[in-house]
C-alpha cells in the first residue's frame, strides 16, 4: 500500500471514529468552529509529546509547524496560550437567534419580553419577522431550519395565530453529566491509546491485549436480548476477578499491608469491556468487509 492510499484509509478510519464524537457535540450545541479550534489545539499538543523530539533539539515552533501543517504564528500562539472554549462569546447560531430574540429592541416588547412573531416578512406591515430575526443574527442558516431546531429543543412554539413564540433563553439541546462527560474522554482515550501502541510495537507479544468477538450473521431481537443479559454476567465476573487481584497486589484486599510508595515508575493500568453494535455510516458503502463470529 502506497503513501497516498495509506493516508486515504487512515482518514477514512477517522471519519468513523469521529462520527459518534461528533454527534455528542452537535447534541450539545458545540460547532464545527468551535471543533476546529480544538483540533488545532490538539494536533500541537501531540506534536509536542516526547514521541517527536529530536535528540538534544529542543522542540522549535517551526519543526511544530512542519508536523501539523499549521502556520508558525499559529502554532506560537497555541503553544503559549491555554485553550478554553469561549462558552459566553462563541455562542452557535441557535444560541445567537435566541439572544437576538430576547436582546434586539426590534424583536422585544414592553418590559423587554420577546415579541411573537409570524414566519415570513410582509411587506404590508411594519413589524418583525422569524426571517428576519435568523438573517439578522445567524447568518446563513435557513429560517426553516432554524425553527425546525428551536421547536425539537422546546425554545419556540407556534401558537393558534401562526405566530412564533420564544418558551426559552438556554440552549443545551441534550445535558450531560459532567462525570459522564469525564468518563467518555478517559474511556475512548484510553482504547485510542492501546490501539495506537499495539500498532507501533515489533511484535504481537509486546503489546497490550485487545481482542473482541462479534457476530456472522446477527442475532435476532431476542437473542440479541438474551446476548445482553448473559454479557453482563460474564464480564461484571470477570472485571471483579481482575478487580480482586489488583486489590490484592495494592493491599487493599488479602491481608496484605498497603502498598506503599517506593522508588521507580509506577503504571496505572486496568481493563476496560465494551459492547458494541455497528451502524452502517452514510458514507460507506456495501462493500465493506463484514465481520466473523470468532474472537480477534
Amino acid at each position: 500500500m502506497g503513501p497516498d492510499e495509506l493516508r486515504h484509509q487512515l482518514l477514512k478510519a477517522y471519519r468513523r471514529l469521529l462520527n459518534p464524537l461528533v454527534r455528542i457535540l452537535i447534541r450539545n450545541g458545540v460547532t464545527a468552529t468551535e471543533m476546529g479550534d480544538l483540533i488545532r489545539q490538539v494536533f500541537v499538543d501531540a506534536a509536542t509529546s516526547d514521541e517527536f523530539q529530536l535528540p538534544g533539539r529542543r522542540l522549535s515552533d517551526t519543526r511544530v509547524s512542519i508536523l501539523t501543517g499549521l502556520s508558525r504564528k499559529e502554532v506560537h500562539r497555541l503553544r503559549h496560550e491555554s485553550f478554553a472554549l469561549k462558552g459566553g462569546t462563541s455562542l452557535s447560531r441557535v444560541g445567537r437567534v435566541i439572544a437576538g430574540w430576547n436582546q434586539d429592541p426590534d424583536f422585544t416588547g414592553p418590559y423587554g419580553l420577546p415579541l411573537a412573531i409570524p414566519f415570513e416578512d410582509d411587506p404590508r406591515i411594519d413589524a418583525p419577522s422569524f426571517t428576519e430575526l435568523v438573517r439578522r443574527h445567524s447568518g446563513d442558516m435557513a429560517p426553516r431550519a432554524m425553527l425546525d431546531e428551536l421547536l425539537r429543543t422546546g425554545l419556540a412554539e407556534m401558537d393558534d395565530d401562526g405566530l412564533i413564540r420564544n418558551t426559552g433563553r438556554t440552549y443545551i439541546p441534550n445535558q450531560l453529566d459532567p462525570a459522564a462527560i469525564e468518563r467518555l474522554g478517559r474511556v475512548l482515550a484510553r482504547l485510542a491509546d492501546t490501539l495506537d501502541f499495539n500498532n507501533k510495537v515489533s511484535s504481537p507479544p509486546l503489546g497490550r491485549f485487545e481482542r473482541h468477538v462479534e457476530t456472522d450473521i446477527g442475532l435476532t431481537e431476542e437473542q440479541y436480548q438474551q446476548f445482553n443479559i448473559y454479557l453482563r454476567q460474564k464480564c461484571q465476573q470477570l472485571l471483579e476477578t481482575l478487580d480482586n487481584w489488583l486489590a490484592m497486589q495494592e493491599g487493599r484486599i488479602g491481608g496484605r499491608k498497603p502498598a506503599r510508595p517506593v522508588a521507580g515508575k509506577r503504571i496505572m493500568t486496568g481493563v476496560g469491556i465494551y459492547h458494541y453494535v455497528d451502524q452502517k455510516l452514510p458514507f460507506e458503502d456495501e462493500s465493506q468487509d463484514e465481520g466473523g463470529s470468532k474472537a480477534n
